[in-house]
């Protein structure tokens, strides 16, 4: 264990380097026993502290998963090749527009700013549109010029806030689904990233069904009972990239806790590269999958 010398003051707790990066912590410490980085000093209360050096790591590694890449081989690599590998794959890029006046809005650092302008693209596109081609092409925008330092971590956080707030709003103001499947959306624990899931929700309204939103980070076994007892059909989890390597032991281990006429839909960039899956259950490989996988689910023989 690395000790922090009395007169380092750069040392970063785990709560600011999970808020700086968007790594979760769960996730901070998976990665300090599975792959040796980062390891941290830590206090004399025994608590993690973090390095600039770590910081700045962990930042280029957190982006490149976002562009797709898998940890294990991120993990390897020096730091001049993560700042290599970084550069070579976030160029500059062309907005289009559909994302048109996005980064001024963040920018601005106008809060209210930010969210009338997601407003009017909601308004203009449609929640659908939004949802399928606004988001996606928005966070590759936002995650992008927060790699090249055009923004700062506090205006991607305002960024992830402004759509979710955005996007209950637009939620809020459509009848409640009746139909089914009934589809349960949450994250497992250490997941924090929702975006995905709300653009799951927004599909699944739009196509009738009775979907309800459990937020982030439950408990596999509080899934399990939760599923039960509201009689769900359907239970979709999200995982982003820093997920990548344990979602499939995540899949199983609910599988196994799922009543059995309960599906599992997995989706989200942490679910590349699964292998096979187990009975009842679904990769969801894009949002526009979903109304197919709705109309298979309502075809299906009845018992």
């Amino acid at each position: 264990m690395n000790e922090l010398p009395e007169n380092d003051a750069t040392g970063l707790p785990i709560a600011a380097i999970e808020r700086e990066t968007g790594i979760p912590k769960d996730l901070l410490r998976m990665w300090e026993r599975r792959y040796g980085f980062p390891q941290p000093a830590r206090d004399a209360a025994g608590d993690r502290l973090y390095s600039q050096a770590d910081l700045v790591r962990l930042k280029l590694i957190r982006r490149l998963l976002d562009l797709g890449f898998r940890p294990g081989k991120l993990m390897a690599m020096s730091d001049a090749q993560l700042q290599a590998l970084t550069t070579e794959h976030t160029p500059q890029r062309q907005v289009s527009d559909v994302c048109q006046g996005l980064l001024g809005a963040l920018q601005s650092h106008d809060a209210q700013a930010t969210r009338a302008y997601l407003r009017h693209r909601m308004l203009e596109l449609g929640l659908r549109r939004f949802a399928c081609d606004f988001l996606p092409e928005a966070n590759q925008l936002v995650g992008d010029a927060w790699m090249r330092g055009e923004l700062q971590i506090a205006e991607e956080h305002l960024y992830s806030e402004a759509v979710s707030r955005v996007m209950r709003e637009t939620l809020a103001a459509i009848p409640a689904g009746a139909m089914s499947p009934r589809v349960m959306l949450t994250t497992p624990p250490g997941e924090l990233h929702v975006l995905g899931l709300l653009m799951v929700e927004a599909l699944l309204r739009l196509a009738g069904c009775d979907a309800i939103a459990f937020g982030a980070q439950m408990p596999l076994q509080d899934v399990a009972f939760a599923a039960e007892k509201h009689q769900v059909d359907i239970v979709v989890l999200s995982f982003s990239g820093a997920y990548e390597g344990s979602v499939q032991a995540v899949a199983e281990q609910l599988r196994a806790l799922l009543p059995a006429a309960t599906q599992l839909w997995l989706g989200g960039k942490g679910c590349r590269g699964l292998r096979q899956l187990p009975q009842g259950v679904t990769h969801l490989q894009e949002p526009g999958q979903l109304d197919e996988l709705v109309a298979q689910w309502r075809a299906r023989p009845a018992g």
